[in-house]
């Protein structure tokens, strides 16, 4: 009789990583995007108006000329120029180190964000907050829900991750760290100058992070199908 082939170390090994990303994953897609339904539909429904006032107040009594300038640098990080020229720059450097899984990754992250974002937009049609705008000129597209949110939140954990997979757990700490600091403070900078609303933001936030789990899912499953190739 043929011997079955014996599982070892080594695959097993393989395995917890790919199950935890799996999970990981799968956990952060359903979260997110059932936190986006919540958000949606207290929207529709004119429940956010209330705590959207209420935010919107507290933060409109900061104005002064220096957070100004800090909020007028932080929320170009989250335009299609900065999120394009990011994801763009990471995907060549690793097309160039033969990654080509990962830059395809990166592409489809926040190329599939973008659309995502325009999608939502024309579906739910919500008026920005005119009455609060700060800006002399508001952005020609509807508020709901944030593009900048959505695309920072799609893209930046997904290029942190790139460029520091393979360094030291500290570094890795720090750079994660000031990626989730740069998409929270871009949210916040849409509600400063008036341009969305709270709920705006926290929707931008949940499709994002919603749509960055289903790409890291597809790219989890890539290299475990990868490594059992391999293997």
């Amino acid at each position: 009789m043929k011997k079955e082939p014996q599982k070892t170390p080594k695959r097993r090994h393989r395995f917890l990583p790919l199950a935890i990303g799996t999970s990981g994953s799968v956990a952060l897609a359903g979260i997110a995007f059932w936190f986006f339904k919540k958000q949606a539909e207290q929207v529709v429904a004119g429940r956010a108006d209330r705590y959207d006032d209420i935010i919107m107040d507290v933060v409109h009594r900061i104005d002064n000329p220096p957070m100004h300038a800090a909020m007028d640098a932080i929320t170009q990080l989250g335009s299609h120029i900065a999120i394009g020229s990011a994801a763009g720059v990471t995907a060549i450097a690793m097309w160039r180190q033969g990654r080509r899984e990962d830059a395809w990754t990166v592409i489809v992250s926040t190329g599939g964000a973008m659309a995502i974002n325009t999608l939502l937009k024309n579906i739910f049609q919500r008026q920005r907050p005119i009455e609060r705008a700060r800006q002399i000129t508001l952005p020609n597209s509807h508020s709901f829900p944030s593009g900048h949110s959505l695309l920072s939140a799609a893209t930046y954990p997904i290029v942190a991750h790139h460029f520091v997979q393979h360094r030291s757990v500290a570094t890795q700490a720090v750079v994660h760290t000031l990626s989730t600091l740069t998409i929270l403070t871009v949210g916040f900078s849409r509600v400063y100058f008036g341009v969305h609303f709270p709920s705006d933001v926290f929707g931008g936030f949940a499709a994002g992070f919603g749509w960055l789990g289903l790409t890291s899912l597809s790219h989890t499953l890539m290299q475990g199908d990868e490594a059992g190739t391999r293997g």
